[in-house]
This record gives structure tokens, C-alpha cells and sequence, in this order.
């Protein structure tokens, strides 16, 4: 049986099943491009429940496939690189706040503009501080979880990449969002209340993109929990009470040369009864 596979699809028919009842959900729920988003949404969920089972299914006719293992340092690596590389995209993404032509300072003070600061919050939180946290834990998960060295390799990418994707995509939606959502209500309704309801109609087209992005953080932060729970020793630590090769290497000689002593005694023993006998 396939772990990896069976895994994965219980993942996937979970999260289609859980999509499909929160997407049953928004149908009670009044706003403007709900008949737009909704169905195309719907059959996604279905198609990603269909793609689970046939996972879990393959996982009872395939093997677990050879050399797919990766040490935890060079898991926590990884993940150290990308937050260094985050932190600098959070630099540069703070950058636009001193171009004056895009006003950001007096968007921010619009009520659209809490999108622009919670898809920043995302970011730095998720984006750096998280991709932080995952690295130490890579690092010390053999101290927390007896000597699991060696991680699946394939678990640890995935896990970057929809990491990486998500946290993107959530924070570039919510940032597009408040941005139109907070030009409209400065340029174009001057703060009216009455037209709220158009402003919030220009900023939907957000709703659907940023839930998908936030599911997949919650999936890969599930994946990167299992993949430390389903690390493996190294084979060399597997064995209770295994000497290393240097060890026996001494051991052998040590033993070779008390050999070696005893057959001379022996010898020397053998020649003094041969001479009292003579």
C-alpha cells in the first residue's frame, strides 16, 4: 500500500467534502456575483472529492517508490531561504507606501483599506514568520520527535509550494481588493454611505480566490504536520545497540590480537612438555 497516496486522497476528499458545505453555506448569503462565483466553485469541490478517492483508491495497487527521502536540515533549509526570501518581498512590497502618486497613506484611512492591512498582516505572519517557525521545527524534529531524520520529500516541496502560492495569492487579491474598494470610496462616492453597496460589489472579486488561497494554508500546514510524524529514523540509528564501522573495525583488531596472543601462548606451552618429556 501507497502511504503517500492514501494520505493524500483522504486530504483531498476531505477538503473537497468541506468545500462543497461551506459553498452550500454561501448560497444563503445575499451578495451581488454570487450566481457568478458559486457553481464553477461547486463542481471544483466535486471534482476534488472524485480526485481524493481515486488516490485512495490507487494507494491499494501502488507502491511506496524508492530514494524520495530528505534529511531534516536540509528541509529546514528550505524553509529558512523562503522566509529570508519573504522578508525581502514584505521590503519591497511596503515600498509603494512613499510613491505619492498612489496616495496609499490616505487610502489606508478608508474603510476598503483594512484589506490592504490585513493582506500584509497575512503576509508577514504567514509568509515569513511562519515559513520561520516551519524551519526551526524541520530542524529540531528529531529532538522532538525521537530521531525522526529523514522526511518525504515530495511532502516537503508540496508543502512549500502551496505555502507559497497561497500566501501570494491571498495577499495579492486583498491587496487589489482594498486598493479599488478604498479608490472608489475616495474618488468616486466621497465617503457616501448609501454607495457602500457598489464599493463592496467592486471588491467581490476577491472572496472566492482569497478563501481558496487560505484553504491551502490550512492543507499544508496538515501536510507538514504529517510529514514530521511519518519521518523515519536513519538506518544507521534504527539499530538498538549497533556498533558503527569504525567500533567494529577496533573491535576486530583487538579481537585478532588476542587471538593471536593466545596461539603463541599456546605454542610457547606445547614447546616446555616437549622438553621435560625429552
Amino acid at each position: 500500500m501507497n502511504i503517500y497516496l492514501a494520505i493524500w486522497g483522504v486530504l483531498l476528499a476531505l477538503s473537497g467534502v468541506a468545500m462543497h458545505f461551506i459553498l452550500v453555506g454561501l448560497e444563503y448569503v445575499t451578495f451581488f456575483m454570487a450566481p457568478v462565483y458559486l457553481p464553477p466553485a461547486q463542481i471544483v469541490s466535486y471534482g476534488v472529492i472524485v480526485a481524493g478517492l481515486v488516490l485512495l483508491l490507487a494507494s491499494f495497487t501502488t507502491r511506496w517508490p524508492r530514494y524520495v527521502t530528505i534529511g531534516h536540515d536540509v528541509a529546514s533549509k528550505y524553509f529558512g531561504r523562503i522566509a529570508l526570501v519573504n522578508g525581502l518581498a514584505a521590503a519591497v512590497f511596503v515600498a509603494p507606501m512613499l510613491a505619492p502618486p498612489l496616495q496609499l497613506p490616505i487610502l489606508l484611512t478608508e474603510w476598503p483599506g483594512i484589506y490592504i492591512v490585513v493582506a500584509y498582516a497575512f503576509f508577514v505572519i504567514v509568509g515569513v514568520m511562519g515559513m520561520l517557525a516551519w524551519s526551526v521545527m524541520y530542524h529540531f524534529a528529531p529532538d522532538f520527535f525521537s530521531r525522526r531524520e529523514l522526511l518525504d520529500r515530495r511532502s516537503v516541496l508540496l508543502q512549500l509550494i502551496l505555502s507559497e502560492a497561497a500566501i501570494y495569492a491571498v495577499s495579492a487579491v486583498l491587496f487589489a481588493a482594498g486598493y479599488i474598494g478604498a479608490r472608489e470610496v475616495h474618488d468616486v462616492t466621497f465617503g457616501n454611505p448609501v454607495m457602500d453597496p457598489l464599493v463592496g460589489a467592486s471588491m467581490e472579486f476577491s472572496d472566492v480566490p482569497a478563501a481558496v488561497s487560505i484553504f491551502l494554508m490550512v492543507v499544508s500546514v496538515f501536510l507538514g504536520a504529517i510529514t514530521i510524524m511519518t519521518g523515519k529514523a536513519r538506518p544507521s540509528e534504527a539499530k538498538d545497540g549497533g556498533a558503527s564501522g569504525p567500533d567494529l573495525l577496533s573491535q576486530g583488531t583487538a579481537g585478532s590480537s588476542r587471538s593471536k596472543d593466545t596461539d603463541d601462548g599456546s605454542a610457547e606451552r606445547f614447546g616446555r612438555h616437549r622438553k621435560l618429556g625429552g
